[in-house]
């Protein structure tokens, strides 16, 4: 188990919250531009410290035309 983004902290020790961040706070084209995202929204947290791992997982719905009956 990793735990690098859920306990990322800022220098006075705040914890990361993606749904806080204005950098996250948008569509993305592909998971690639999530983990990117992420990680570097995270790294603008800690000030580029990161003393964990991260293990990102990122799914993703795929839209289907209705069913014509």
């Amino acid at each position: 188990m990793t735990d690098g983004v859920t306990e990322a902290r800022d220098k006075r020790g705040a914890f990361y919250d993606p749904l806080a961040s204005e950098r996250m706070r948008r569509l993305f084209g592909d998971p690639d531009a999530v983990v990117d995202a992420l990680t570097e929204d995270v790294g603008h947290w800690t000030e580029g410290e990161r003393g964990d791992d991260m293990a990102i997982l990122v799914v993703t719905r795929c839209h289907r035309p209705p069913r014509v009956a």
